[in-house]
């Protein structure tokens, strides 16, 4: 009996191996191509050139207003993470939901720091969680952050040699770069290809901007430790993307602004579509977890008998 029970308990998950062998299969697949065409020339026609380009069509056909260029770009470029935000909020409500029982395990293994590591895990896989979930769009605006820098320094040049390197990274079918370039990058007597000349302004808003958005995507949480954390990266983030603005040009400190605006906008608009009932991976693990106690009730009430 016991051998069939281990038997049972060893038994392979065929999902678990499918999931296994494609994550190791688009690996190897990756390494292979990176291997064969370049990490630079990859990064250049997947994230450069495409957001160049998108910067240009926008700005000719948006006025010529490099500021609406870069909001519509930022409109745009929110909804394409979108999917990923709206998995983020569920991950995030869904690990809140969990807080109590966190609780009582963080109680029940105070003196056992593996055992609790474990029963956490445990009870984020019953539940479909997974606790770094909330990551997710932060991690996509990683690449794009840098695609910016590098795409509104390219967009904005002004001298020969910058103005041959932006027409090699110009689609052949863009007609319309002739009538544009150069571009018209000041905005409100800044120049936009320079950081910010008065070293306040546009700091203070994206770290405004940046403290807003976190203190909206940050869930309560009763765990005093995970609180004291949460609270100093509300804190943190802000000056260091304030200090960033400083040193960035005032075009993407203009960016990270609207991003930051457009992103506490749809994470309110999520919150209230998505309501404040209990996920049902939540509720289905509380369940378990009562299931599991009372039949642990009863089988100690069957010993004494």
């Amino acid at each position: 009996m016991k051998e069939t029970v281990q038997a049972a308990n060893t038994q392979v998950d065929p999902s678990r191996v499918r999931k296994s062998l494609l994550t190791w299969a688009i690996i190897a697949v990756a390494v292979i191509v990176i291997s064969q065409v370049g990490l630079g020339t990859i990064w250049r026609e997947v994230i450069i050139r495409p957001l160049l380009n998108s910067l240009l069509f926008l700005y000719a056909y948006l006025g010529r207003s490099f500021v609406v260029a870069i909001t519509a770009l930022t409109i745009v470029l929110r909804l394409i993470t979108l999917p990923l935000q709206i998995k983020s909020v569920r991950s995030t409500r869904q690990t809140t939901a969990l807080q109590p029982q966190i609780a009582e395990l963080q109680k029940k293994y105070a003196n056992d720091r593996e055992r609790l590591v474990a029963e956490q895990q445990k009870l984020y896989k019953e539940a479909g969680v997974s606790p770094f979930g909330g990551c997710l769009p932060s991690l996509a605006q990683v690449p794009i952050w840098i695609g910016l820098y590098q795409g509104i320094n390219s967009v904005l040049a002004d001298t020969p040699v910058e103005l041959m390197a932006l027409g090699r990274n110009v689609y052949h079918g863009f007609s319309a770069i002739v009538d544009i370039i150069p571009l018209q990058g000041i905005f409100l007597g800044m120049d936009l290809a320079k950081p910010d000349p008065t070293s306040m302004v546009l700091p203070i808003l994206v770290a405004g901007t940046t403290y807003l958005q976190n203190r909206v995507m940050t869930p309560p949480t009763t765990d005093a430790q995970q609180a004291s954390m949460n609270q100093s990266m509300q804190l943190m983030m802000p000056l260091m993307f304030g200090f960033f603005a400083m040193q960035f040009p005032a075009g993407l400190a203009i960016y990270f602004v609207i991003s930051n605006l457009v992103g506490t906008l749809l994470q309110l608009g999520m919150e209230r579509w998505l309501g404040t009932s209990t996920p049902p991976a939540a509720v289905a693990t509380a369940d378990n977890a009562k299931k599991e106690k009372a039949a642990h009730g009863a089988r100690t009430k069957a010993r004494k008998a």
